[in-house]
């Protein structure tokens, strides 16, 4: 698979997946940073595509051209993550309207409390090497690079991990939001 093809008409298999993402990871991001302006929402819907892909690699069949479909997928992606922001600025707007007077700092220390037992928790949970990435880039403060280079990984796997670390942080979250 070492040539760009015009179609791809067939299920997705290891190799047409690396194909796939080394040949079109930097261009769906392009498209997501142009239209979301953020390195890091950019990287994470770049992710949930080809993570998505591959989830479904067994009943996915990808028929003509392939950057059509990542294209597609890419603009779906951009226009559920505005959708999702907007939802959520909107609750934290109600929020902070209905809390605007609240200066209880013990309910302010509990509430704080709670959240970081929350987090430690959901951090506690995730896999090995996903929790160590977390770790040394949010508690050590590591850049991915830095990260990549301590664990001996490519920062593409950093990002990976970054990446489901966060979004399973933001589902466990919910209801802090």
């Amino acid at each position: 698979m070492g040539t760009v093809h015009s179609s791809f008409n067939h299920k997705i298999t290891e190799q047409s997946f690396t194909w796939l993402f080394d040949n079109y990871w930097e261009k769906i991001y392009e498209l997501c940073y142009q239209q979301i302006r953020s390195h890091e929402d950019a990287r994470e819907l770049t992710q949930n595509i080809f993570e998505s892909i591959w989830k479904r690699r067994n009943e996915l069949h990808i028929e003509g051209n392939p950057e059509h479909y990542l294209m597609r997928s890419a603009k779906l992606q951009i226009i559920n993550f505005y959708r999702d922001t907007k939802i959520r600025e909107e609750h934290q707007a109600s929020f902070s309207s209905e809390y605007r007077d609240f200066d209880n700092c013990t309910e302010n220390e509990i509430l704080f409390s709670h959240l970081n037992q929350r987090v430690s928790s959901v951090i506690e949970t995730l896999p090995g090497q996903c929790k160590l990435v977390y770790q040394l880039s949010k508690n050590k403060h590591l850049s991915n690079k830095d990260v990549a280079a301590t664990l001996n990984i490519s920062i593409k796997t950093v990002e990976y991990h970054l990446s489901n670390a966060n979004s399973l942080l933001k589902k466990s979250l919910k209801e802090f939001i």
